[in-house]
């Protein structure tokens, strides 16, 4: 028996003894979650032996947070920054029609189907995006940050220039920042 090796069942007691079940990209992990310090956003710790990274999303007492943080990798368990994601974006269904044969006068047939529509959970903020004790810098009066999952759905649906509503109002992308792996940051003005 060695005393300084490092073994993962102490760890693994904790997180069966008071680690709560989350769901990570719609799948359950027990976890230890715990608060993070008071500031402008509501942000937990997330401990795991699991694999995790920046941009996974968590839905954790019903509601919704994203990884925004590097993983930090111990020895013993993974800890990352979770923010909770203070809006969800609704994307309508989109009708979609395709020919699918020719009537007598060589019209076409169209076969029509509306596809589903989904809900985009975010962080919107009327700061620069701000993960450390660094100053925020305000955005103009018109325009926000819309920081969510960088994933193929929402790469095409938040394209520069694409239109959405959430607010009660109506906002357009202006720019697609991509530079924090696994998070999509779109700086929007209000829309026209």
């Amino acid at each position: 028996m060695n005393p300084f090796t490092i073994d993962n069942s102490d760890f693994q007691f904790l997180v069966d003894s008071i680690g709560e079940t989350v769901t990570i990209d719609n799948v359950e992990k027990k976890v230890i979650v715990n608060n993070a310090k008071i500031g402008d956003y509501e942000e937990k710790y997330i401990y795991t032996l699991d694999s995790i990274q920046r941009g996974n999303l968590i839905v954790y007492n019903g509601k919704n947070y994203l990884i925004v943080s590097d993983v930090t990798e111990g020895k013993i368990y993974k800890k990352a920054l979770m923010r909770h994601c203070n809006y969800t974006i609704v994307v309508e269904g989109q009708e979609i029609c395709e020919i699918v044969g020719y009537n007598d006068f060589g019209e076409p047939i169209y076969e029509c189907h509306t596809t589903e529509s989904i809900s985009i959970p975010t962080i919107i903020d009327k700061y620069t995006f701000k993960i450390d004790d660094f100053a925020p810098i305000r955005v103009p009066e018109n325009q926000v940050i819309v920081t969510m999952q960088d994933n193929e759905t929402n790469k095409s649906k938040f394209t520069v220039n694409s239109t959405f509503e959430v607010m009660e109002q109506t906002w357009k992308v202006i720019d697609v920042d991509m530079t924090r792996n696994g998070l999509l940051i779109l700086t929007c003005e209000l829309g026209i």
